[in-house]
């Protein structure tokens, strides 16, 4: 539905306008209404006005307003807010630049805004992106109250979108940081600077920012990802203390390998009592773990042996011998290897039981491997030593030693 707009100007008088439904009036009688509305102000104005004018000249125009234009000018007019008002009308006057709906008080008003405006139009034009977040960031900071504050936020994520998928990171990176210093809190851009600072290898600093965003939305999944974040940066703290929060969650309860990785830092770090700690925890998770296809049994093998021979290496620098061995066969169990079976025969040997640790020695030497002639020189002297110095009958030895084995190698 369009409406007719008849805007009549007077030299000496107020403007007048007749604005009307073209589907509700006749474009007769609304030509009439102008005209006798003329008629009566310049009367009006004749009879007050003593001193002789120049001949007056009348301008008529007709415009046609149609019902989005005067609905929107019609909210805006209506606001009470003087700054949301002035705000609806700029925006108004973008949209309908040549609108005859506007009075001189709506300019007026406008003036008030313009500024912000302004500001804001010239940052959305830049196209280099860093100059365009100076902008964006000088705006905030200069119009903290603006209306446009949505656009602006709107605006400098889009901005972000646009680095992260032509993966310029370090571009990526600068321009989170800066949104980060003057709004602190943006989940968002904490999730920029985790992904540029992970593909930068920045582990530290991603680890940081998920934390970041972690306590504002708390996701256990998320957790994880800081976790991982940690264990890539050699933050053995940090992946620590992130890997005892994911123990507490039940969606963790058969997540061995999160535990395994703990057994390994530690045991790289020579800490023997906390690699066991955690070897412990593993092995209890590995129980929990489903079992889905052949790649998977094989990884828990590997694992089983791999705590198992931790926590048996911890008891036997404690001297608790034969903890250690009952702990050493529980990991060949798993899965044979050389290093297993010679540390039983070090273990037995260490009790005086040398009839076990000679056969375990020969199995340690028949799987081969950096033990291998040290377990064959140490069963030669302690053979030796209960058969007269002899080595008389000691193929009976690596038969024992091959059914312990199974024949494996």
């Amino acid at each position: 539905m369009k409406k007719i707009k008849i805007s009549f100007h007077l030299p000496d008088l107020r403007d007048i306008t007749i604005i009307g439904d073209l589907q509700k009036l006749p474009l007769g009688v609304l030509a009439l209404a102008a005209v006798l509305c003329i008629g009566t102000a310049a009367k009006g104005a004749l009879a007050d006005q003593k001193q002789p004018k120049a001949p007056s000249t009348g301008e008529g125009q007709i415009s046609y307003v149609d019902d989005a234009e005067d609905n929107a000018y019609r909210a805006a007019r209506k606001e009470p807010d003087p700054k949301k008002r002035a705000a609806m009308l700029m925006e108004f006057l973008q949209k309908y630049p040549k609108s005859m709906l506007m009075e001189q008080a709506d300019y007026e008003e406008i003036k008030t805004v313009e500024d912000e405006y302004n500001a804001y139009y010239a940052a959305g034009k830049e196209t280099d992106f860093a100059k365009r977040a100076a902008m964006f960031v000088e705006f905030v900071q200069k119009y903290p109250e603006s209306t446009l504050m949505e656009q602006i936020n709107n605006g400098y994520m889009e901005m972000l979108k646009e680095t992260s998928q032509g993966k310029k990171y370090e571009l990526l990176e600068s321009l989170a940081e800066k949104w980060l210093k003057i709004h602190p809190k943006e989940k968002e851009a904490y999730a920029f600077v985790a992904e540029a600072a992970m593909n930068l290898k920045k582990y530290d600093k991603c680890g940081e920012c998920l934390e970041a965003i972690y306590g504002i939305q708390p996701f256990p999944s998320l957790a994880r990802e800081i976790h991982m974040c940690y264990q890539k940066a050699d933050n053995l703290a940090k992946q620590i203390e992130w890997a005892d929060k994911l123990f507490k969650m039940p969606e963790f309860d058969g997540d061995y390998m999160l535990r395994y990785d703990c057994v390994m830092s530690f045991y790289k770090e020579n800490n023997l009592p906390k690699a066991a700690e955690y070897a412990q925890l593993a092995l209890k998770s590995a129980d929990l773990a489903e079992r889905p296809d052949a790649a998977a049994q094989e990884q828990l093998r590997k694992v089983r042996r791999a705590c198992y021979h931790v926590i048996a290496s911890n008891l036997m620098e404690k001297g608790n011998y034969a903890e250690a061995a009952s702990a050493f066969k529980n990991a060949v169990e798993a899965e044979k290897y050389g290093d297993g079976y010679y540390k039983i025969g070090l273990c037995l040997d260490n009790q005086k039981e040398i009839e076990d640790a000679i056969v375990y020695y020969a199995a340690a030497e028949i799987m081969g491997g950096e033990d291998a002639p040290k377990a064959k020189a140490r069963l030669e002297v302690l053979y030796k030593a209960i058969h007269n110095d002899t080595l008389i009958g000691i193929d009976k030895v690596y038969k024992r030693a091959k059914e312990l084995t199974g024949g494996a190698k």
